[in-house]
């Protein structure tokens, strides 16, 4: 009990003890805490007494604490402070914890006590979160397979740990290819239009790698999509354009089509022993959508307005193109896009970004929870942190008490996976609170230089924080629908992509958006264009977006053999999105080899990319209802929300906690009005 991943942390708040932590340490402590974990449930599963609430739903809901504290930490610096030794653990650690977990979920013993308990809910005098407990737990087995004959339980086992050594192979594979891509530079006269602070960051790359004559840059999307937008040199656009979207299909041992393929089989045929007709099917039938043909549908609904709109983008870009000698194409949509909203709207990014600095706009995330749910975030000093650029908060409920710790991780690295995303070292239950993580991927500037962001990273911070607050203001007693956990994923993103509304609100603007130079708050004229600007080529951004939604419908909704039949995942690939007529200058956000969201975990976002836009719904007439008060943080709006949104976390179902906030089913009007695509 020496290793510190296995102690009682008397740390500031619990905080893992980083500084104690070795890599070496992780092993012995997974494999004690996972024997933990069996031991704890072994003794619920062979209980005489007659099984209990207590005794069964409640005793697991409360055992593998240990095992949490372990996994956790070790979850949250393989996603931000990985080496090589770390790496090699993940391929042990997940496919081991899944086939431990899954000789629990399907062990007839327990699952008999866990039927007997919920067989016997109608007479057990059980309070609301106490009842949903039981329901998801019942629901957890059931879906696990613990109804399924000894056969099926056994090749249903050998697939998850499959499964669950596949993606962890796909999100190693994934994170090589996209840090070992460097576009090198040695023509300065090659970087005509790349901001000063874009330069600077491409010199710091360079040097880093031995290259101080050069600039380099690299796929991180914080670098990719302002490269795209400013550069003017188009054979340098194309190099990271193809660079990007080739990442996971280059040949070699970090190659990912096979990987991805078996995945997508696997899923098939798990979810046809299970009972389900697609993987699709098994995984949307807990969602608010609830069933494949939904979804579709509701895809469908946004698709055609959208690709209607960037055949119309299409055109004006090509009309400013004419006379270049040459066809508009994928690695040119962003600069000219950029083009044409200078030209419309006289909005320059380069022209915002010196009012949003990282401090400022990471305080108007905090001015805006306490103006809407009375918040407060208290810096906090000299407390354990992964790396030096973290920074921690405390944050105080309206009454003053304790309601969890906030940290803030948002420079990139090469030690670090891309993109933006909330965690949890410790998420809460009714005697815990918990400690949240927003984990984004800025460029890191010069010593002595603000970090200056681009809006679209303005808005991604509101988002990741919109999640980090559905983890902090839980009330839920139960771990097990606290916070993020357990909720769909067509849910789970309402309230984070609500809060991008208020990056955007006049009102929260004029707090946050003040020149890192001069002070001076962003002048009314500039957030008018930004708002004016802000449909501005939605045709292709919603387009690109559904494109990958469709891809991972695809994939999903087919059946184990029909997958078996596909020999060239890449011309599939293709061939469905030439079906729904998805332009030829449009990449989809993301290909197939490099999806992330749907094939670096055994179910993840699979299945449920449309999720995000499925959300939009409830996030855009969400705030309409503000709007529509005159006041966006209106106290009676605001405590609904909190109440049933927030703090509620998924103690309901989706569809039952926005009624209860918003007093209606949402309408989709306001979504696509935002896009301007009605």
């Amino acid at each position: 009990m020496s290793n510190p991943l296995l102690q009682t942390w008397t740390t500031p708040f619990g905080l893992p003890p980083f500084g104690d932590i070795q890599d070496d340490h992780f092993q012995p402590a997974f494999e004690q805490a996972l024997q933990m974990w069996q031991d704890e449930v072994g003794t619920i599963s062979t209980s005489d007494e007659a099984p209990t609430f207590e005794n069964t739903i409640l005793a697991l809901a409360q055992s593998g604490q240990v095992l949490d504290q372990v996994v956790n930490t070790f979850a949250n610096l393989t996603n931000t402070d990985t080496n090589e030794t770390l790496q090699a653990l993940e391929t042990t650690f997940y496919p081991e914890l899944t086939r431990v977990s899954d000789a629990l979920f399907l062990d007839e013993a327990l699952f008999a006590r866990v039927q007997a308990v919920y067989a016997a809910r109608e007479g057990l005098e059980l309070d609301d979160q106490d009842v949903r407990l039981l329901e998801l737990t019942h629901r957890d087995f059931i879906r696990r397979g613990a109804a399924l004959g000894d056969d099926a339980k056994a090749r249903l086992k050998t697939i998850n740990t499959r499964l669950s050594e596949l993606t962890t192979t796909f999100s190693q594979n994934l994170l090589a290819e996209t840090k070992q891509f460097q576009l090198v530079i040695e023509d300065e006269a090659d970087l005509e239009g790349l901001p000063d602070a874009l330069r600077a960051a491409g010199k710091k790359s360079a040097e880093a790698k031995g290259r101080p004559e050069a600039w380099i840059f690299g796929l991180d999307r914080s670098m990719f999509e302002p490269f795209m937008t400013y550069a003017a040199h188009r054979g340098h656009r194309k190099t990271l354009f193809d660079g990007y979207r080739h990442r996971g299909a280059n040949g070699g041992d970090t190659d990912n089509r096979a990987l991805l393929h078996e995945v997508a089989v696997l899923r098939a045929e798990r979810a046809a022993l299970l009972g389900y007709a697609t993987f699709a099917d098994y995984q949307l039938e807990p969602t608010m959508a609830k069933s494949t043909q939904r979804a579709h549908d509701f895809l469908l609904q946004v698709w055609a307005p959208a690709l209607e709109r960037a055949t119309a983008e299409r055109e004006q870009m090509q009309a400013l193109i004419d006379g270049g000698g040459f066809a508009l194409q994928g690695w040119d949509w962003w600069y000219y896009a950029e083009q044409l909203r200078q030209q419309h709207y006289a909005l320059d990014e380069s022209a915002l970004q010196p009012y949003f600095d990282l401090p400022n706009v990471r305080d108007g995330a905090f001015h805006t929870a306490r103006h809407l749910f009375g918040l407060d975030f208290t810096p906090l000093a000299d407390v354990p942190v992964w790396n030096e650029g973290v920074e921690a908060y405390e944050v105080h409920d309206t009454d003053g008490s304790h309601l969890g710790v906030f940290l803030l991780d948002a420079y990139a690295r090469d030690s670090k996976r891309g993109g933006a995303w909330m965690s949890s070292y410790r998420s809460a239950d009714g005697t815990t609170r918990p400690l949240v993580t927003n984990n984004l991927n800025l460029m890191r500037p010069d010593d002595g230089q603000p970090t200056l962001m681009r809006f679209d990273e303005v808005k991604t911070l509101f988002h990741e924080f919109g999640h980090g607050l559905h983890g902090l203001m839980t009330q839920a007693r139960h771990q097990r629908f606290s916070g993020t956990s357990g909720s769909p994923r067509d849910y789970v993103e309402f309230p984070s992509q609500f809060m991008e509304h208020y990056a955007a609100a006049p009102e929260v603007l004029n707090k946050y958006a003040t020149h890192h130079a001069t002070g001076k708050v962003i002048p009314h004229a500039l957030i008018e264009r930004l708002r004016t600007a802000s449909t501005h080529n939605q045709g292709f951004r919603t387009t690109e977006f559904i494109a990958a939604a469709l891809v991972d419908m695809a994939w999903h909704t087919r059946t184990a053999d029909e997958l078996r039949a596909i020999d060239d995942m890449q011309a599939f690939e293709v061939e469905v999105l030439a079906g729904y007529g998805l332009l030829p200058e449009i990449e989809p956000r993301y290909r197939s080899p490099y999806f992330s969201h749907i094939f670096s975990s055994p179910s993840g976002y699979a299945a449920g990319y449309y999720a995000y836009l499925w959300s939009e719904i409830l996030d855009a007439d969400g705030f309409d209802a503000f709007e529509q008060a005159g006041n966006i943080f209106d106290p009676a709006l605001a405590d609904r929300l909190s109440r049933h949104v927030y703090r509620a976390g998924y103690a309901a179902p989706g569809d039952v906690l926005y009624r209860r906030f918003r007093g209606q089913d949402p309408d989709i009007a306001p979504l696509l009005k935002n896009r301007g695509l009605n």
